[in-house]
């Protein structure tokens, strides 16, 4: 009886030592499993540009600048599953632009009463591995500012047939200028995890401050973005001249009468009779 009861009091004190081992493994089981509703995976884009500062001179005719990146922590799903998007937006400065409809006042056309709006990009580009609309909501796709229909002008538009076409106005202006682009199929993914776009930047593309957003889109959903910058300035003799036409508009007005001054005195001495 007495050995019966040792066994017993053994095994009572050995259950808590026991159970107190196995409680830290079961809260480390419990902490690695992912909560309902959470995704497996955790994805995120890494993105980059091939030139962060554009110099414009006298003899620049464009440049076409590459953005690429790759998919960390991926799962490992091809593209062809349609599991993920790529959607990059490239957006230049804001500037007011004021739109005039030519009317035509006793035989002569003249510009009527004007729309300004505040905050037009001065260049936009919409690069995705397919149609935007069919890769996000329309929700979506507004709430992130994504597509020229999305855009913020600074103007109230919507519901006024008038005010819709002055917008439509100005956005066919701005493509036939290049300075608005939208291109359904102009990212590629290279493998699984590897993409790469080309966007265009026309010889009239305005200086500034440009910033590029990649966004990563799963199953129509936003996983990941990224955000790089560029800078476009003057260089040379045309930043010299861009700064004294716009900071110093009375001595590059003095200047421009001496030249013409000079150069017609240098005509008439050229052209002389004696």
């Amino acid at each position: 009886m007495k050995t019966a009861l040792l066994h017993i009091s053994a095994l009572l004190l050995a259950l808590p030592v026991s159970v107190a081992l196995s409680s830290p493994v079961l809260a480390q089981k419990k902490a690695a499993e992912p909560a309902a509703g959470e995704p497996a995976s955790q994805e995120q884009v890494q993105s980059d540009i091939s030139t962060r500062e554009i110099a414009i001179q006298s003899n620049f005719t464009g440049i076409e600048i590459l953005i690429f990146g790759s998919v960390d922590f991926s799962d490992s799903r091809t593209p062809g599953e349609g599991t993920y998007d790529v959607i990059a937006v490239v957006r230049g400065p804001n500037e007011p632009i004021i739109l005039r409809k030519k009317e035509r006042v006793a035989g002569i056309w003249v510009n009527g009463p004007g729309k300004t709006y505040s905050t037009v990009p001065g260049f936009y580009a919409v690069l995705s591995t397919r149609p935007v609309r069919a890769i996000a909501s329309d929700q979506t796709l507004k709430a992130l500012g994504i597509g020229l229909s999305d855009l913020d002008f600074g103007r109230y538009t919507q519901g006024n047939p008038n005010e819709q076409a002055y917008r439509s106005a100005m956005i066919r202006l701005k493509k036939e200028k290049k300075l608005f682009q939208e291109r359904d199929d102009a990212v590629k993914f290279i493998g699984r995890s590897l993409f790469r776009a080309t966007v265009a930047l026309p010889v009239n593309v305005p200086i500034g401050r440009y910033t590029v957003d990649v966004y990563l889109f799963r199953d129509g959903a936003v996983a990941s973005k990224s955000q790089g910058s560029l800078e476009v300035n003057k260089a040379g003799l045309e930043k010299l001249v861009y700064r004294l036409a716009f900071q110093r508009p009375f001595i590059y007005g003095m200047l421009g009468v001496l030249i013409a001054v000079l150069a017609g005195l240098a005509g008439w001495y050229a052209f002389r009779r004696d």
